[in-house]
């Protein structure tokens, strides 16, 4: 692969992967960080070849290395201040600041990640049950079940203009 067409996936899939990582993480400068390292990977991995969609095989690849972070010690020892939540609203990057003013993003990112992936999937990828059941190696009942779950949730937080919009099938 040559620059000019590494720069075109870049351009191409940044932004989206982007804002994979921020749902994931919820923290913008680690997400650029785990972009960067899958944009390296992509970019070092010779033997690629394209045998699906490239935005499937490098989101697989953002969300795996997102989990790979939340799994990791460095982040598991973190102490979290209260206003954390605040924190996140107040940045000011334009990549994200649609989602972030949106009452349903910031209700989706105060999900735990297993209910949260389940609707980024779901609302945002618009893939079915059966695809994100595969794309996360799990069961089609299991994702059923955290998006039952996931909604519950929202449903706590959301007001009934924004519920209404997610619970529409």
């Amino acid at each position: 692969m040559n620059s000019a067409e590494f720069e075109k996936v870049i351009d191409e899939y940044g932004e989206h992967l982007l804002k994979i990582a921020y749902f994931y993480l919820r923290d913008r400068e680690t997400g650029k960080d785990i972009v960067q390292e899958v944009f390296i990977s992509f970019y070092s991995a010779a033997d690629y070849e394209e045998q699906g969609k490239l935005r499937a095989y490098l989101t697989k690849m953002t969300v795996n290395r997102c989990k790979d972070y939340l799994r990791s010690w460095s982040f598991r020892h973190l102490q979290f201040r209260n206003s954390w939540i605040e924190t996140i609203h107040t940045e000011r990057d334009p990549l994200i600041l649609q989602e972030e003013k949106s009452e349903i993003a910031i209700a989706i990112l105060k999900l735990p990640v297993k209910y949260r992936e389940i609707i980024i999937f779901y609302y945002y990828e618009e893939y079915n049950m059966r695809e994100v059941a595969q794309f996360l190696n799990l069961s089609e009942n299991t994702v059923k079940t955290r998006m039952i779950k996931a909604r519950k949730l929202l449903k706590v937080d959301l007001s009934l203009d924004y519920w209404e919009v997610l619970s529409i099938e």
